[in-house]
């Protein structure tokens, strides 16, 4: 059985750039295969809360770095 790796949905703060997280947790395969939606997050970068549509986010999902017990960021952006 193989393991299905849970990231964090995160968008980027149209003021900063930032990218911050919306506080979803979630697989990228289910997130690319989800319905179409629109949320909003609150950006405590900017204290705006910002509206969004899936396909302006991406899973951030850790990855294994080669060092022992370090950790990479591993991207996945949906289109």
């Amino acid at each position: 059985m193989q393991e299905i790796k849970m990231g964090i949905v995160m968008i980027k703060c149209p003021e900063t750039g930032s990218a911050i997280s919306t506080g979803i947790e979630t697989s990228r395969e289910r997130f690319r295969c989800s319905a179409v939606f629109f949320s909003r997050t609150y950006c405590r970068i900017c204290a705006t809360t910002h509206e969004w549509f899936a396909r302006e986010a991406w899973v951030y999902e850790p990855a294994p770095d080669s060092r022992p017990g370090g950790w990479q960021a591993s991207r996945a952006v949906v289109a």
